[in-house]
């Protein structure tokens, strides 16, 4: 069996990035599961592909959001953004029973802790982000910020939401299998910057942001100007008046998310738009094989070890 160093994983402390010689990063990525390697694994992916791209990523697995916020302010700032996912599972799903009744055990973290995850942690770690941080980009991704793109139903509270991109103050939302999306973001946001040295604000993303498929973010309505092909949905106070409109909203969006030539779709929420772009076609075997061929170690980071 191969033997690994501490560096073979991305690092997750300040520790393990001077190991590797660096004294800043690219991008910092924090999830809502506990960090294991492997392609099953969203924010693992995410990170390795961009580390392919040449950038110096760290991942700071599970936070502590009850705390002074250490975990948050431990790596700094990155270079160009902070990159959130809620987990490989539903945050909600994966803390509460269909009697919403907590679970005994969280499958995505040692030992099965229940405690080490806030209910929607996209938000909760957003939040938390921008107010650290307010001029550093905030992008959300992973299954949480996926389903929640538009209005929604929300089971655990009983009622329609509006996107989470309201709520959590991300900068831009990436849905679906992110791996196309996350390069081409940082690609252009690299191409914007005058030096390598340089760093990446909110306002330099907004230039960039309309650009990128199969991602959502959130503008004021006075400065949106719709195209004649845009798919224009009932608005957030429409769908709480009507049932009727939220679910012809959610055939919109399962139809286009399925196209191989979608619509952009928007929706107005009080006096801002969400603005979702089309997604990219499907990944060809080829992408899907170099994804899955990316360096891991395949195992959970040595900080675990000892643990189930």
């Amino acid at each position: 069996m191969k033997e690994y160093r501490l560096t073979d994983w991305l690092p997750t402390t300040k520790k393990e990035i001077e190991l590797r010689g660096w004294n800043e990063l690219d991008i910092i990525l924090f999830s809502a599961d506990a960090y294991v390697d492997h392609p099953s694994f969203g924010a693992a992916v995410i990170g390795r592909i961009l580390e392919a791209e040449g950038l110096k990523i760290a991942i700071v697995p599970q936070p502590n959001w009850r705390d002074d916020l250490r975990d948050f302010k431990k790596l700094g700032r990155p270079r160009l953004f902070f990159g959130i996912s809620g987990g490989c599972m539903d945050s909600m799903v994966n803390k509460y029973t269909a009697n919403k009744r907590l679970r005994s055990e969280d499958a995505y973290t040692p030992d099965g802790r229940p405690d080490m995850r806030p209910d929607y942690p996209s938000t909760v770690y957003s939040q938390i982000l921008k107010r650290l941080y307010p001029d550093v980009p905030v992008i959300l991704g992973g299954i949480e910020a996926s389903m929640r793109r538009l209005s929604h139903y929300d089971y655990w509270q009983d009622k329609v939401q509006k996107s989470i991109l309201c709520d959590s103050g991300a900068d831009l939302l990436i849905y679906g299998m992110g791996e196309k999306p996350i390069v081409e973001l940082t690609r252009k946001i690299k191409g914007l910057l005058p030096t390598e040295d340089a760093v990446c604000t909110v306002n330099d993303l907004k230039t960039i942001i309309g650009t990128i498929p199969q991602t959502a973010y959130l503008c004021r309505a006075s400065e949106w100007t719709s195209d004649t092909e845009d798919i224009q949905l009932y608005s957030h106070e429409e769908c709480l008046a009507d049932k009727k409109k939220q679910a012809s909203n959610f055939r919109h969006i399962e139809e286009e998310s399925n196209k191989y030539a979608a619509s952009r779709i928007t929706q107005a929420v009080g006096n801002k738009v969400v603005v979702v772009n089309p997604p990219y076609p499907p990944m060809s075997q080829e992408e899907i094989d170099r994804s899955f061929d990316l360096p891991y170690t395949r195992m959970p980071h040595p900080k675990y070890k000892g643990k189930r």
